[in-house]
């Protein structure tokens, strides 16, 4: 059907099918849906990034795919300024124009997501009603959508570093979901930890994993492997703590990475958090015997997110000077001496490079 002249489109809502314009599903959409499916949750901007071409044509792609149903999405409520619009799938017949173009996908996991993100129903977040019934979902979205930050990040500064470094695989979600056995911890009267004879069984849930590869090296420093973890300071430094020493005893005392995930070493687990101060109390607490025991691990790498992930600069987009995030200009950031670990001084950590 063709749409109504000079009929502009709903923002907020799909757009009823007599009025949509007769626009094919292109390569360039297919495109489109594989990024929304890799990333799970990602916003315009990074979306307009990673597809090859004109930003306003993309625009129009996402337009078109929303209102017939292949994508869905939301946008943050705000009293302020509109917010981007976030977009996921959660109709399985973008699935099946992914199969049929041809893109390789893990089908019981991307339809477990699909059918999850139908039944949340996020885009109600959109219209902000029930707001407190919704606060649940708003914290999860929020930390995916962080964790996709970092995933694009990685992803362009590989591209941008001209085949020197190239991005082995970004996993996340529940495929990534193991335990690790360790001692019983006991306190003292002043809350000095010791192992005790009695086991218990901690969940080992990273954020993500992936690997680095250096094109420019040989032997094991070749492949550089990593775990992440997006922090938003929703828990406690205990329960942060508990996290970190099932990282500790995961990948260190019993090295159950090379079981699970089939590699020699992990490099570091990073964990970017809110901001710088509390930054440096999760690092600060890492370095407690509760973790790694009597001598601070190195395994743990922290970086706050206004130092390099939430920065404005100018710079030109469509066309017009605006102030945007420096993740998206400047993405390579994410591999600079922004690390710093639990060994470092308090007051001028020295920072380290994920490619040093």
């Amino acid at each position: 059907m063709s749409a109504k002249k000079g009929l502009r489109l709903k923002k907020y809502t799909r757009e009823d099918r007599k009025n949509l314009p007769n626009r094919r599903i292109t390569n360039r959409s297919i495109a489109i849906i594989n990024i929304i499916r890799r990333y799970r949750f990602i916003p315009t901007s990074m979306i307009v990034r990673l597809v090859n071409g004109d930003i306003r044509t993309t625009e129009r792609h996402l337009q078109n795919l929303y209102h017939q149903g292949f994508v869905n999405r939301f946008a943050f409520p705000s009293s302020f300024y509109p917010t981007e619009f976030n977009y996921y799938l959660d109709d399985k017949r973008s699935l099946a124009l992914l199969t049929n173009a041809g893109y390789e996908i893990d089908d019981d996991k991307d339809r477990e997501v699909v059918r999850r993100n139908r039944e949340k129903r996020y885009a109600e977040i959109t219209l902000g009603k029930q707001m407190l019934k919704i606060q649940g979902r708003l914290m999860h979205l929020h930390h995916e959508l962080m964790i996709s930050r970092f995933h694009f990040m990685l992803e362009k500064a590989c591209e941008k570093s001209g085949d020197r470094v190239k991005l082995l695989g970004f996993y996340q979600g529940s495929a990534l979901w193991n335990s690790v056995e360790v001692s019983r911890l006991a306190f003292d009267s002043t809350g000095t930890p010791t192992e005790t004879d009695g086991k218990e069984i901690l969940p080992h849930r990273p954020d993500a994993f992936f690997g680095l590869y250096f094109t420019d090296r040989t032997g094991e420093d070749q492949n550089q492997y990593f775990f992440y973890e997006a922090d938003r300071k929703t828990t406690s430094v205990k329960k942060m703590q508990r996290k970190l020493r099932s990282h500790f005893h995961y990948t260190v005392k019993q090295k159950k990475h090379t079981e699970n995930y089939g590699v020699k070493r992990i490099k570091a687990v990073l964990v970017e958090s809110v901001d710088e101060r509390w930054t440096n109390v999760l690092r600060m607490s890492s370095r407690h015997p509760v973790v790694s025991g009597r001598k601070p691990s190195p395994l743990f790498w922290f970086t706050p997110s206004n130092l390099i992930f939430e920065k404005l600069v100018s710079a030109k987009e469509k066309g017009v000077d605006r102030q945007v995030s420096l993740f998206l200009e400047k993405p390579e950031s994410v591999l600079d001496k922004i690390w710093a670990t639990s060994l470092e001084s308090d007051d001028a950590p020295e920072l380290r490079s994920l490619i040093d």
